[in-house]
């Protein structure tokens, strides 16, 4: 089943199934959380950074294929999986990702890959949303233990030519475990935001069923419901 804007806000509430740090919830649609890119982007076919000196942007050229890390990391439960989507904002432009799958018990940051299909270099502004997740629940939980991939996808990134800012920001380890990503998602504003609005809307139903004139409406139609079934027998 997938999840809606509304899942996926409870699921990172409850931080049982789902974790995402940073977390953005102006990048919570409908049916997808939208992932931002990170000064950390490389040509597939040079291994070059193809990021800008400012490291504001990262410049696909054309006819090529780039990999680029979000800043999010995001660890998903037993119970989700997922899959990534080109935003239909940066299609128009050419652009599209390789979709792939987010497998249920991942942990780590996303590389996503994006090629540039148009013969004109192509910009991504860095911290702006350039691919969509889509979060689904499993019939059943998949099985334990069961991890293909390393957090964060080693295995790919060494074989680039990193430089000492990507050095730095892949070697730290909060988005290397699952502990790290769910306890800096629990510190972060956005979710004590989350928190709060789900108290407060908590609020609102509670103080509106508990308004006199609601009670009595409501009073009054259970009333009659009983007394229409009496009458029935």
């Amino acid at each position: 089943m997938l999840l809606s804007n509304n899942d996926i806000k409870r699921e990172l509430i409850k931080a049982k199934n789902l974790s995402i740090h940073p977390l953005l919830v102006e990048n919570i649609k409908g049916s997808s959380i939208n992932l931002t890119a990170s000064a950390h982007a490389w040509n597939i076919k040079s291994k070059l950074s193809v990021v800008s000196e400012n490291r504001k942007k990262i410049i696909i050229p054309a006819y090529s294929t780039v990999s680029i890390f979000t800043e999010e990391a995001i660890w998903v439960s037993r119970r989700i999986g997922g899959t990534y989507h080109p935003r239909v904002s940066l299609v128009a432009k050419g652009l599209g990702n390789i979709s792939t799958t987010l497998d249920p018990q991942w942990y780590g940051l996303s590389l996503v890959t994006v090629n540039n299909t148009t013969g004109n270099d192509i910009e991504i502004k860095v911290g702006d949303a350039f691919v969509s997740v889509m979060l689904y629940y499993l019939n059943s939980p998949a099985t334990k233990g069961i991890i293909d991939n390393q957090a964060s996808r080693p295995d790919i990134y060494s074989k680039f030519t990193l430089i000492d800012e990507d050095e730095v920001f892949l070697s730290q380890q909060w988005h290397r475990n699952y502990h790290g990503i769910l306890q800096n998602m629990k510190k972060s504003e956005s979710y004590q935001y989350l928190v709060k609005d789900k108290t407060k809307f908590r609020r609102s139903i509670f103080t509106f069923f508990g308004h006199p004139l609601v009670s009595g409406v409501i009073g009054g139609i259970l009333a009659g419901i009983v007394i229409f079934i009496l009458g029935m027998n």
